[in-house]
């Protein structure tokens, strides 16, 4: 896989919503039916997302609060499985909301309609795209993040970023995606199989993914781990990541 997996064409489409009783909102309703708060959710805290929270005071998952003044020096990482088929439609669904898809004309539309197809569609049989983005109230931590993220590269990243089985076995990052210009969002592409085998066995109970973030404003440890429970990353019948 050459190319990081984003989707950066602006877009929307409004649609009413038709849910049935019981179950996560993904698999209730086709995702053009999805709300800009269930897109927030699954992009941000969901089976296939995480985020946590570096202070001074400690480290504080999506289940935390910060008790703090407003004021006080954060810096916010957020996980995403990008390659995981919901993760890239609530992308392209929070994209329409944001844009206004049904006000576009057929021409617009037809564009966006053909970018979001190749955006989903794409060939991820052998890779696992684990999308990072970063956020801080700090403009002197940004530049210091940004300048560590830029100047990373796979060789430096191979022996500390890792997808880890709930048995233990640890498959290295195969690519790393440093940020394009001013993001500050970085993937880590990850082998689907290794020696011919998947990286994830069916039986697994969870996926990890450890990597390691600079310490910047005396905030964090260094090491970040990160745990996703399988038996609930199940979309249309399979495990999605």
């Amino acid at each position: 896989m050459k190319q990081p997996v984003r989707f950066t064409v602006p877009i929307l489409f409004l649609a009413s919503v038709l849910a049935s009783p019981g179950g996560e909102f993904w698999e209730k309703k086709e995702y053009r039916q999805w709300s800009q708060k269930e897109c927030n959710k699954l992009l941000e805290d969901s089976p296939w997302s995480k985020q946590f929270t570096l202070t001074n005071v400690g480290i504080m998952d999506s289940q935390d609060k910060m008790s703090s003044s407003a004021q006080q020096p954060f810096i916010k990482y957020q996980v995403q499985f990008r390659s995981a088929l919901p993760v890239r439609q609530a992308t392209v669904r929070q994209m329409q909301i944001a844009q206004k898809y049904d006000s576009l004309t057929p021409e617009q539309r037809q564009e966006f309609d053909k970018r979001a197809e190749a955006f989903l569609s794409a060939d991820l049989s052998d890779a696992v795209v684990v999308n990072v983005s970063y956020t801080t109230n700090n403009q002197t931590n940004a530049l210091e993040l940004a300048r560590y993220w830029q100047s990373q590269t796979t060789d430096l990243l191979k022996n500390f970023v890792y997808l880890i089985g709930s048995k233990g076995n640890k498959v290295a990052v195969g690519r790393y995606a440093a940020p394009q210009g001013g993001q500050q969002e970085f993937q880590f592409i990850f082998p689907r199989q290794v020696d011919g085998k998947p990286i994830l066995d069916p039986q697994e109970k969870s996926l990890k993914l450890e990597f390691t973030y600079p310490i910047v404003g005396n905030m964090g440890d260094g090491r970040a781990f990160l745990e996703f429970k399988t038996g609930k990353m199940i979309f249309q019948g399979n495990i999605a990541y």
